[in-house]
């Protein structure tokens, strides 16, 4: 099941992301828009997904994943399918917006960690972030852009389709939703003293998304993990732009962006490991201790390369977040409610991403430098650090070993 999420996860991501930047002058080209407006399709995907990812969290907690995992990959092919033959960008905006926006929140996001909570007890952390490792989007660009210049746009589109049809639609038959003898449906009528005959432990209380509004430990979770991907998100928009703004060439401080997304996929392994000996909670107080050290070295005139480190290490650190608020929401709230806090988290910080990635824009075109939008980062992270220790020092919701 490991792998199924792996696959889930890995063919969603890699296709749209790992696609979209070999995508943008054919896009252009065929559309006849502007670079701007080519560009637009995959942060509709993004900010559609955390939009509805709470929503792919109740469905999730109600309908089967082998089910979901299907639909994610049929959506996942008729986009593909429109985007091969359709010249109208409004069909473009349709099959990002409204057919890779569902699927990313559902197969992408929401799927995988909720499938690994309910397989594994034992190594969670570390289980979900080997399942969330990056592998087929740093494959895709370098595939996606020979198939590119040897047959064509359509040939891409074509073939993205054909990759969604032969790894999500068979892996969502290979899904088993809960390990033999723990599915929670089976014994739903079951009163405790039932339970208690069998040897079984107390049920988990159900967290529905009101009651998750309500409870002060999803907002100490929410507003920790929160600060750790506005910083990635942030300063993945940015980091190219500020660069320059240290005084390096274009390509140099692109180079900085893509130090960043390979040192950080050590991060969901590392972090995950982390997870699973001190808990999530605290690792994403841990994480957030960190950012406001490397975010502050970022204030300093630092060789190139010494800065190249910090960036890279701050990516590491945002690719730790994934294992450790899977890790922290499963104990906190128990497997059942999963899903619904995991993805309520995403939508629920989605402003503060928003905010974060404009404001950025907006203080260096008035202050023409990026010096006062770190400090408010790092001051940001000096906020939650002790909202996740708090969170830390909760009362768990326990499940039966596994």
């Amino acid at each position: 099941m490991g792998a199924v999420a792996w696959l889930s996860h890995n063919v969603i991501i890699g296709s749209i992301f790992g696609s979209a930047g070999v995508l943008l002058i054919p896009l252009q080209d065929r559309l006849h828009v502007s670079r701007g407006l080519a560009a637009i399709g995959v942060p509709m995907v993004i900010v559609g997904s955390a939009f509805l990812a709470s929503v792919a969290g109740v469905l999730a907690a109600r309908y089967s994943l082998r089910r979901m995992m299907a639909v994610s990959g049929v959506l996942m092919l008729l986009a593909w399918l429109i985007l091969a033959f359709a010249h109208s960008y409004w069909l473009f905006l349709f099959s990002y917006a409204l057919l890779l926006g569902p699927a990313m929140a559902v197969g992408g996001s929401v799927l995988p960690p909720t499938l690994v909570t309910r397989w594994f007890q034992r190594h969670r952390g570390l289980a979900i972030g080997i399942v969330h490792l990056p592998i087929v989007i740093t494959i895709m660009p370098l595939a996606a852009s020979l198939v590119i210049s040897r047959f064509g746009v359509t040939a891409l589109f074509l073939a993205l389709a054909a990759f969604a049809a032969v790894t999500l639609i068979p892996g969502s038959l290979a899904l088993i939703e809960y390990p033999p003898g723990h599915d929670p449906r089976r014994y739903a009528t079951e009163t405790a003293r039932e339970r208690s005959a069998r040897g079984a432990p107390a049920a988990e209380p159900v967290f529905t998304v009101t009651r998750l509004l309500q409870n002060p430990r999803f907002w100490l979770l929410a507003l920790a993990v929160g600060a750790v991907n506005t910083s990635s998100v942030t300063l993945a928009a940015h980091l190219p732009a500020m660069g320059v703004a240290w005084g390096y060439a274009a390509t140099s401080a692109a180079a900085l962006a893509s130090v960043m997304s390979l040192v950080g996929m050590a991060g969901s392994i590392i972090f995950g490991l982390v997870s699973d000996k001190i808990g999530g909670a605290r690792t994403l107080a841990l994480i957030a201790f960190d950012n406001i050290i490397l975010w502050s070295l970022l204030l300093m005139d630092l060789p190139y390369t010494a800065r190249a480190v910090v960036v890279g290490i701050i990516g590491m650190h945002g690719s730790g977040a994934i294992p450790a608020i899977s890790k922290a929401m499963a104990s906190t709230f128990g497997e059942a409610s999963f899903s619904r806090a995991f993805g309520l988290t995403s939508t629920a910080t989605l402003p503060l991403m928003i905010a974060s990635v404009i404001g950025f824009g907006l203080i260096f075109q008035a202050r023409g430098s990026y010096a006062p939008a770190i400090v408010i980062m790092v001051a940001y992270f000096v906020f939650v650090l002790p909202l996740a220790i708090a969170a830390g020092r909760r009362t768990s919701v326990r499940s039966g070993p596994r």
